[in-house]
This record gives structure tokens, C-alpha cells and sequence, in this order.
């Protein structure tokens, strides 16, 4: 559970930092950029869950490397950078504690005890607000029907229902300031984003432990108050009296209400969104958005390569189940130590040092293949990024493998050692080009994989 949650913290924190290289470029070609923030969010809670649990079909690739390679359903999880799975980094500083029962209980008891306060403290807050409204009087400003109070607003209240809210000092203000504040109010309430804000709370609602999607909407607020803003002034007001109307308002703004779409931020939001609103395009402008929407497309494919954990245990990845050795009899990995032929020109030997073994193919260092579990007679290896399975007899002898890689079964008959001699002694380099990758067997359907 912990290295999950660990995960899932890593790829929203890398979504988060698309949105934020995203928004930066669609603020330099003045486009909108509260959806990025919500679109932000949401991946933060689908990709995790999508690559740990969804499976997609590979298509047959028999004209490619061969018809022994049949059609098959690989998950999402195994196309992805294994090595880069935070589980793994996780467990390397904690050891074994992240594989824990208790404190598995213990999360998600304490997941279930965050999200149940997070949703009871957001309806509180809007049952709250419906009382305090019946007692709000009705009234009316710059030709719009608004609620008026003593010491809420301006703002949007309401999650399901918005309203515009505005105090009683409003009312004694000069007619072109209350008309530049309900422009803004109008504004969010014709652009939904009260409603969004709502969906918003929902998703931080479902994971209210994962710290970077309380900074997604953060972010998605203040991107809401930046895009009103351009509507605002793409109505034709002057920037100039509509950034002293802002100065004016945040000076006097309301904080007793919560989980509303207000009109002025802290200060330090204000002076953001008047610089915003002042800024001219320079030279470089266009270039800087391109790298910036380059820089965000990178950070979003970085977080749909991150492997999850491995469902099958937990507390391990498969990269770090592959590092850690496991100790099998001797006797049974001499059963797997021999040659094994891919095709008329591809050999994989196995040979023994100890008690681990090794795999390499011709021209490449041998690397170490580590046992998947102590059972007796295991058969299941991994192999840098795959697996191999040894088909053995009776008595323990391997009578060939098959190397799974990206969801594909590559079948390794086992061959003596005259006949692997035959087939190394032949020079790859001498097959013609579209031959010569055929030839090469394993790697060149690797190749094609990749």
C-alpha cells in the first residue's frame, strides 16, 4: 500500500508539473488554463489506476519475427519503465516495512478516516451556507439579481447551485466599480466554474492523503480567477480600472466563507493575476511557449512510464524483486545450464557461477537471472527487463524456454553445444539488409518492440 501510494504521489506530482509548464505556455498565447489544472486532476487519479489494472491486446507480429509468436493480452504495467517505479526506491530506503500487513490496515483505515472527514466537512460547509442564505435579503446590482449579506463577498457561493454574493458596502460604491465586480462574478457563473471547482473537490475527496493534488487545486483556483480575468477584459473594460477595482475589493475581502469561487486571492494571487493582465509579449515569446508545451508533454509521458508496484506483492517491484537473489538448489540450476536457439541464427546460453546463473546472447555480456520465488523446482526467472520460463522434464532437465518480453512468448528450443557452436560460427554481418535483421532474431524483434 505504501509503495502505491508512493507511486501515485510521483505521477500526479509529474502531471502537476505538465499542467504548470502547460499553463505557462497557453498564458504566453493568452488561451485559457483552468481545463489543464482539471484535466491535471483527473489523470492524477485515472493513469495510476488504468496502468495497474487495465490490459490491452499486442497484435500479432508472425510476418516480423517468426509465426511461433501468437496474439496476446499484456497489462499496461509491463509496457512500462520498470526501473523507474518509486516502489523500488521506496523499499531501498525502508526495507521491508512498506510490505507490512499492519501498516497496510493501518493506511487504508487511515485513507477511509481522511476521505470520510474531507467529504463531511465540505457538505457541512455547504449546509452551512444554505441556512445563512435564507437570511441573506435579495436584491439586485448592475441590472443582476444578486443575494446581499453583511460580511460575505463578492463571490460565488454554492457548489451545486452558485449564487453571486456581494456585502452591503458594495451597494454605496460607484456605479462603474459594482459594474466591473458582477462583470467578474458573471463571469465565473457563465464560465461553470463553480461547478468545476465542485468536480475538483470531489477528486481531491477520493485521495485526500496525495499532497500533490491538493497543489493542483490550488493552482486550478487561482488559473480560474486568471482566466475571469481575460474574459473580463476581452468585454472591452479599461485594464487599468479593473485592476484598481481588484486592489479596492481585495482590500475588503471576505474570508468567512469556504470552498467558493471569490473574486480577489491573497495578495500575493492579486499582484499575480494584475501582472497577468499587464504583461506584453517579447521577442522570444512564441519560441518560449513551444519549449514550454514540449517541457509539459515530457513530464506527462514521464508519468505514464513509471511502473506501479507489483500487485502480486506489494512491498516489491519488479525491478527490485529481480535485484534481490534467490537461493535455489544447485542441482536445478544445472537442469537449465545449456544452449537454447531462437532461430537459425540467434543462440542464448545459460551458464552457472555459484548458485546464480547467467543468460547472454552472442556478443553481449552475460547478465545474472534471478529466481521469482523459493518454491521447489522454480522455473520462473527474471531477466533484465523479461522473463524466461524453463520447460523441464522429469527429472529436472530443461528441454527448452520461453522468453517473455512486452507481453510476447519467445520459444528457445534447447540445442547441444555443437550445434550452438554451428550457429555462433556464422558472421551476422554477412546477411543482406532486410536479412540481416531477421537473422539477428531476438534483437531484432526487440527492436521492433521498442
Amino acid at each position: 500500500m505504501l509503495a502505491w501510494m508512493s507511486y501515485v504521489i510521483v505521477v500526479s506530482l509529474l502531471l502537476g508539473l505538465a499542467a504548470l509548464a502547460l499553463e505557462r505556455s497557453a498564458r504566453i498565447r493568452q488561451k485559457p488554463t483552468r481545463w489543464l489544472w482539471g484535466a491535471s486532476m483527473i489523470a492524477s487519479l485515472l493513469v495510476p489506476l488504468v496502468i495497474s489494472s487495465v490490459s490491452v491486446q499486442i497484435p500479432m507480429l508472425a510476418d516480423v519475427v517468426g509465426p511461433a509468436i501468437p496474439q496476446r493480452v499484456v497489462a499496461l504495467r509491463q509496457m512500462t519503465a520498470s526501473g523507474s517505479s518509486p516502489s523500488s526506491w521506496l523499499i531501498a530506503a525502508a526495507g521491508q516495512i512498506s510490505a507490512s500487513p499492519d501498516l497496510d490496515r493501518v493506511l487504508q483505515m487511515g485513507w477511509s478516516v481522511a476521505s470520510t472527514i474531507l467529504l463531511l466537512a465540505i457538505l457541512a460547509g455547504s449546509a452551512q451556507l444554505n441556512r445563512r442564505r435564507r437570511r441573506w435579503a435579495r436584491g439586485s446590482m448592475a441590472g443582476v439579481p444578486v443575494y446581499i449579506t453583511e460580511d460575505v463577498g463578492p463571490a460565488i457561493v454554492g457548489l451545486f447551485y452558485p449564487h453571486i454574493v456581494v456585502p452591503r458596502w458594495l451597494t454605496l460604491c460607484a456605479p462603474d466599480v459594482q459594474e466591473l465586480v458582477i462583470a467578474h462574478e458573471q463571469g465565473h457563473l457563465e464560465a461553470h466554474d463553480a461547478r468545476l471547482v465542485t468536480i475538483a473537490l470531489g477528486l481531491l475527496v477520493c485521495m485526500p492523503w496525495n499532497l500533490p493534488l491538493w497543489w493542483q487545486l490550488r493552482r486550478l483556483r487561482f488559473a480560474v480567477e486568471i482566466d475571469c480575468d481575460a474574459r473580463v477584459l476581452r468585454r472591452g473594460y479599461d485594464v487599468s480600472r479593473y485592476g484598481e477595482t481588484l486592489i479596492a475589493i481585495g482590500e475588503r475581502q471576505s474570508a468567512t466563507v469556504a470552498m467558493v469561487a471569490a473574486m480577489a486571492e491573497q495578495g500575493s494571487s492579486l499582484e499575480q493575476r494584475i501582472r497577468n493582465m499587464v504583461r506584453k509579449k517579447t521577442r522570444y515569446a512564441r519560441t518560449t511557449a513551444v519549449a514550454l508545451a514540449c517541457l509539459g508533454i515530457a513530464c506527462a509521458v514521464g508519468a505514464t512510464e513509471i511502473s506501479p508496484p507489483n500487485k502480486d506483492d506489494p512491498g516489491k517491484s519488479t525491478s527490485q524483486e529481480s535485484a534481490q537473489e534467490r537461493v535455489v538448489d544447485t542441482r536445478i540450476l544445472d537442469g537449465y545450464v545449456g544452449f537454447y536457439q531462437l532461430n537459425d541464427r540467434t543462440v542464448m546460453t545459460v551458464t552457472r557461477n555459484g548458485q546464480q546463473l547467467y543468460a547472454k546472447f552472442a556478443l553481449q555480456h552475460a547478465l545474472p537471472i534471478h529466481a521469482r520465488s523459493h518454491t521447489e523446482g522454480n522455473t520462473e526467472f527474471s531477466y533484465k527487463d523479461a522473463q524466461i520460463s524453463f520447460i523441464t522434464e522429469a527429472d529436472g532437465q530443461a528441454t527448452s524456454l520461453i522468453l517473455h518480453k512486452y507481453g510476447v512468448d519467445l520459444p528457445m528450443k534447447r540445442i547441444d553445444a555443437a550445434a550452438a557452436q554451428a550457429i555462433t560460427s556464422i558472421k551476422a554481418e554477412q546477411l543482406p539488409g532486410s536479412e540481416r535483421l531477421k537473422g539477428r532474431g531476438l534483437q531484432g524483434a526487440l527492436i521492433i518492440l521498442r
